[in-house]
């Protein structure tokens, strides 16, 4: 065997893989090449001369190159891989057990849309919508305000319920358009000013309440108007972090039903859809009370209005006995201030105004 086969062989001696007879004619060859040796003990050859090095800097650029686009592959083979374990773990166990645990996000959905109408005098719900992420749900709902016939649109209420609270999308408190600023009084000069062609939609004080019979049989008048929220008085003179004014509500006329994966849950009152038909009192306290207690069931929602169980708890006793304090009337402008001449509030304050647009009237009037 001549010595550069034996040299081709060095490695396979080294790692024990030659057979016996091949390793006997190695280790003979090496008995008298001190070379071989000297290479096979990690030292380079002396007089190796005749080999010239070459640098190839293109070769070697493109080599760089390629190992480059290798690791950038693999790191995003890794990403994807790791956010497809991390969804398949959540769908299987993060969501249904952790985040959803007795029925918690689906809470939180009916929750927002709760907080939504209860907190803002006269809003309903267009539609709502929630995504499930990793580690969170999150829901958004559309509100908006009955003028006339008419809708207006008062903008989205984006909520995130995660692994250890709920709050708005960037982890602060849940506050809908609360419509506390808005200043009570002088409603009617300003509807007196704008006369006929109009539609309004306004807002009612009573001072001294109203028990809900008393407000149901101004609801059941005989103006053309619609009566499309109904707030209780929930707390005394200051309110609290869950009813700021003092007041919650809900819309008298129609339910909004919400179904969501793990349950199904039905957000306002009375048959029909969002505004379907004929207002009532009853249906706006009952959905109250539902909203409140529903809260009451989950302290972590209630945390993200800025609440605690005790404001909860005493809106729902004060409810035992109910008063009604504040109504939201939309109708022709003529209409509302003649249903305002019977009812007699003690402040009027305007919403909104619009042109004409009572050809179908909400709540089936």
């Amino acid at each position: 065997m001549s010595h550069d086969e034996i040299q081709d062989l060095l490695e396979g001696y080294v790692d024990e893989t030659l057979d016996r007879e091949t390793r006997r004619q190695v280790e003979a060859h090496l008995a008298g090449c001190a070379e071989c040796r000297t290479i096979l003990e990690g030292v380079p050859p002396v007089g190796l001369g005749d080999v010239t090095a070459t640098w190839d800097e293109r070769g070697m650029r493109r080599a760089v190159r390629r190992s480059m686009l290798r690791v950038a592959a693999d790191a995003l083979l890794l990403l994807f891989v790791g956010w497809l374990v991390a969804w398949i773990l959540s769908l299987l166990i993060l969501q249904p057990f952790i985040l959803n645990r007795g029925d918690r996000a689906m809470a939180a959905t009916i929750a927002t849309v709760d907080a939504a109408i209860m907190l803002n005098p006269g809003a309903t719900v267009e539609e709502y919508s929630y995504r499930s992420g990793v580690a969170a749900r999150f829901t958004s709902v559309d509100l908006a305000l009955p003028v006339g016939s008419a809708m207006k649109s008062l903008g989205t209420i984006d909520s995130r319920i995660g692994l250890f609270g709920f709050g708005d999308t960037d982890g602060g408190r849940l506050f809908p358009y609360l419509s506390g600023a808005m200043n009570r009084g002088g409603g009617e000069e300003r509807l007196e000013g704008v006369g006929a062609g109009t539609v309004a939609t306004v807002d009612l004080w009573f001072d001294p309440t109203l028990s809900p019979a008393a407000a149901q049989a101004i609801v059941d008048s005989a103006a053309d108007v619609s009566v499309v929220w109904a707030g209780f008085e929930v707390v005394g003179e200051g309110g609290s972090d869950l009813a700021p004014g003092g007041i919650l509500g809900y819309g008298t006329c129609g339910s909004f039903p919400i179904t969501v994966s793990g349950g199904a849950g039905t957000s306002g009152g009375g048959s029909g859809s969002a505004l379907g038909g004929p207002a009532s009192v009853t249906d706006a306290l009952d959905e109250t009370r539902r909203a409140i207690g529903a809260m009451f069931e989950h302290p972590d929602l209630l945390a993200g209005l800025g609440a605690s169980v005790d404001d909860a708890s005493r809106a729902l006793a004060r409810l035992e006995r109910p008063q009604v304090a504040e109504l939201v009337v939309t109708g022709p402008t003529l209409e509302v201030l003649r249903f305002i001449d019977e009812a007699k509030p003690d402040a009027v304050s305007v919403i909104e105004f619009e042109f004409i647009n009572w050809f179908q009237p909400p709540c089936g009037r």
